[in-house]
């Protein structure tokens, strides 16, 4: 099942490691085969793994492009991420894990955001561009795998489940 939650400060304040912790605690039974987060000035994601086509650390999330441009959190299951990872490969792309989520990333380092439109599947992914520093959110079409937001105008929170929306303090 998997859980995301994510944090955008566009006023550029930092943002809080324990608020991040905090709030993936609300959404722990989503993923109970481990956690992780990544927080970079004002913006920070939180993982919940639940962990089914790699096992190993290697598919554990937020995860980070090779090129260190994009860095994601995935909720979901991308049924055509064979075909994809393959073409990759053949445009040169290398890969360390067997999941769905690094293909995701390594797209979107081949081909930005426009690779969303090639996902089938259902899932919901938060996208960080650290160089353009900029968010992406992406669900699949029908909205299988939750995405709910939250906007005030100066900060921007994301989560599969809105229990962890309320623990924001704003």
């Amino acid at each position: 099942m998997c859980g995301i939650i994510g944090i955008y400060n566009l006023n550029r304040s930092p943002i809080s490691h324990n608020l991040l912790k905090e709030m993936a605690k609300k959404i722990e039974h989503r993923g109970p085969d481990g956690e992780g987060f990544f927080v970079k000035d004002h913006i920070g994601f939180a993982h919940r793994r639940l962990a089914i086509l790699d096992l190993s650390a290697l598919g554990a999330q937020p995860m980070t492009s090779k090129d260190g441009k994009w860095t994601i959190v995935f909720n979901g299951c991308v049924y055509n991420y064979l075909e994809l990872k393959q073409e990759l490969l053949s445009k040169g792309h290398s890969f360390v894990s067997t999941t769905d989520t690094e293909v995701i990333v390594e797209g979107l380092a081949a081909y930005g955001p426009s690779f969303f439109e090639r996902l089938n599947g259902m899932f919901a992914v938060g996208a960080w561009n650290n160089e353009e520093e900029t968010l992406y959110l992406s669900r699949d079409r029908f909205g299988v795998k939750p995405l709910y937001y939250w906007f005030n105008g100066n900060t921007l929170v994301f989560s599969s489940e809105i229990k962890a929306i309320i623990m924001h303090p704003a």
